[in-house]
């Protein structure tokens, strides 16, 4: 690099508009124009040329006492650019996080998932989210700094909820959902909720009891499909499809004639009518003879020959998320007036659901007593 003999102040004020060394410190320059001027250095690092900027209106005496500090850093191996660019950066963080709270860092994460487009298709698990944020979290965490949560805060939130298994996973992964972006944005370097665990582990609570949906026992089964065929009425047509098919009351209630293809005994369900979403998820289900045969009855009746509906209610609409409960209770009653027993689960006598037809061991016996 050139060395220059080292320019006085006021040779320094004459000098034209452009870039000039001024010496006193090897790669100390300025660059003067019209109505501004400041001090950089000019150096070599790792066969890269860096120009650093020094603070704007400081003199020529200040700029070489800087500069030489700086070249200092370089004999010791230090790049001082880059590590002012990390300084900056830390600083730029630590105010950040002085006002960030927890509650922000969550709304941050929400509207990321927002940008992503992953609530598009999940306005109802957005809402249950902000619902369990509001009701467990907030309370607690809400309005801490996010690198003030700690294990025992996250145990503060889950203790309440404990007891429930489910509800205590939900809330735990909506928790590690959060912490996990957080570290990822340099927020925090490390997720409080992995943890909780050792905490809570010597606890003596014990979970309430998961108590499956009344389903009726696999021997009673043919005798209510056979009376359910019988009646042939559009709901207890769309009953014994669901039971049939094993699917879900949202998926059955608003299926489309366009989801079917008939001639290869494919119903194809689409994501927003799924509980599960993510495009992983295998929604392709198999049709038997027997549901085709229900499907074949209701075009060729033309029950619905004014709705895009499968199982019209008659307005041209489908039917609501109680039908099912409706007409269960219904023959129920009906049943136990002729019975005494009803169309109950044997080992709880709760009534049947629909639901409760889902379970495994309902799936196994349609692949082999219905197929007879």
């Amino acid at each position: 690099m050139k060395i220059v003999h080292p320019l006085t102040s006021k040779q320094v004020k004459e000098l034209p508009s452009g870039v000039h060394n001024v010496g006193g410190v090897v790669g100390l320059c300025i660059r003067k124009q019209v109505t501004t001027s400041r001090y950089f250095l000019r150096y070599l690092w790792s066969k890269k040329t860096y120009l650093l900027n020094l603070p704007r209106g400081i003199g020529l005496a200040e700029a070489r006492k800087i500069a030489s500090e700086y070249r200092k850093q370089l004999e010791l191996g230090i790049n001082p650019k880059i590590q002012l660019v990390q300084h900056l950066e830390e600083v730029a963080l630590e105010m950040a996080l002085k006002v960030k709270t927890f509650r922000d860092v969550a709304q941050e994460w929400i509207e990321y998932r927002d940008e992503m487009g992953y609530w598009n298709t999940r306005e109802k698990v957005l809402v249950v989210v902000k619902g369990r944020l509001e009701k467990y979290i907030y309370p607690i965490i809400g309005s801490k700094k996010i690198t003030e949560v700690d294990a025992y805060d996250i145990s503060k939130i889950l203790l309440p909820v404990y007891t429930s298994r489910s509800m205590c996973s939900k809330v735990k992964t909506l928790l590690n959902n959060i912490f996990r972006w957080s570290c990822l944005k340099n927020y925090r370097s490390s997720n409080p909720v992995d943890d909780t665990h050792e905490l809570m582990t010597p606890l003596d609570i014990k979970h309430k009891e998961v108590r499956n949906q009344p389903s009726l026992d696999f021997r009673d089964v043919p005798v209510f499909m056979k009376d359910l065929l019988k009646k042939r009425d559009t709901t207890s047509l769309m009953l014994a499809f669901a039971i049939l098919t094993c699917a879900r009351s949202k998926a059955v209630r608003m299926m489309k004639w366009e989801e079917l293809d008939l001639v290869n005994q494919v119903w194809t369900i689409p994501e927003e009518h799924d509980k599960v979403k993510g495009e992983g998820r295998f929604r392709t289900i198999m049709l038997n003879p027997q549901s085709i045969e229900i499907l074949n009855s209701l075009k060729g009746q033309r029950i619905c020959s004014d709705s895009e509906y499968v199982f019209s209610n008659g307005r041209g609409g489908f039917y609501s998320d109680t039908q099912f409960i409706s007409y269960i209770k219904k023959i129920h009653e009906s049943k136990l007036a002729a019975d005494g027993i009803g169309w109950v689960d044997r080992k709880t006598g709760l009534r049947i659901t629909q639901h409760g037809f889902r379970s495994h061991g309902q799936r196994n016996l349609f692949q082999n007593v219905m197929a007879g």
